[in-house]
């Protein structure tokens, strides 16, 4: 069986993740649990932390991907996967200072969190029977795109926030628009690829699709532990939202979201 703990042969069954940085493990978690309550995420030697899971309604999927170099340290000998309860592990979260140093002891039934900020805290949660996965992507052929910094994010979607529940977002060669409509009003961002925020705006062919408002305000809780963030639409598609991580190569939180016409 993939992952079997008595292949493991680390500790007796036990495997370690270390973070330096308390902020943003936390904020990850975070990031997880605003789509969701329970997921499974793997742990191996090749690619370190891996997770993916779908909302409740199964409009949304978040994927989480931290290789080995993002953690200070790692204990793991063999492919393994482990349920967690992302609502009490986000709890615990709360408890995080920004400079903590952060660890997670895992065995086969709990998940134990050890804080250290000049003395040790420690927290330690059931885990949930696991559900082993295969990492995928929508196959959607997205045909335009941006990438900007991730600050202004929540700066956007707060900005449309009680207008509409649903968001417009047209992208071409040369601009992005945010567009929220009511019976009596109307708000339009516009982002201009000379505009100072934007890195890369690009369309094999221009794209429109609708969003929920509700799904895009949980999907920028990375914002602001990340450089920048990519956003890739198609005409009446889902959406891809990418948040690069803590400047690893590879280390990113990725959101795909059903466009409303498709719901």
């Amino acid at each position: 069986m993939s992952g079997s703990w008595m292949d493991m042969g680390v500790e007796g069954g036990e495997v370690v993740l270390v973070f330096e940085e308390g902020k943003v493990i936390r904020k990850i978690v975070e990031a997880v649990e605003a789509l969701i309550e329970e997921a499974t995420f793997k742990v191996s030697p090749e690619e370190g932390f891996v997770l993916q899971a779908l909302d409740p309604a199964k409009i949304a999927m978040v994927q989480v991907f931290l290789p080995k170099p993002f953690f200070s340290e790692i204990q793991v000998e063999g492919e393994s996967f482990f349920g967690v309860n992302f609502t009490e592990l986000a709890k615990v979260m709360k408890r995080v200072k920004s400079d903590d140093r952060v660890e997670f002891h895992l065995t086969r039934d709990s998940l134990t969190v050890v804080l250290r900020d000049g003395f040790k805290r420690t927290h330690r949660l059931a885990l949930l029977p696991p559900e082993e996965f295969q990492v995928r992507s929508l196959k959607v052929n997205f045909t335009a795109g941006i990438r900007m910094d991730s600050r202004k994010m929540p700066e956007i979607i707060k900005e449309l926030k009680g207008i509409s529940s649903e968001v417009e977002i047209t992208i071409d060669g040369e601009r992005t628009e945010f567009a929220a409509r009511s019976e009596r009003q109307e708000s339009r961002i516009t982002i201009e690829k000379t505009d100072p925020i934007v890195l890369d705006i690009w369309a094999q062919e221009p794209a429109r699709a609708v969003y929920g408002l509700g799904y895009l305000e949980k999907m920028v809780k990375p914002a602001d532990i990340s450089a920048e963030v990519s956003l890739e639409i198609a005409t009446d598609k889902p959406m891809m939202m990418k948040y690069s991580i803590g400047g690893f190569a590879d280390a990113r939180v990725v959101y795909y979201l059903a466009n409303v016409a498709g719901m």
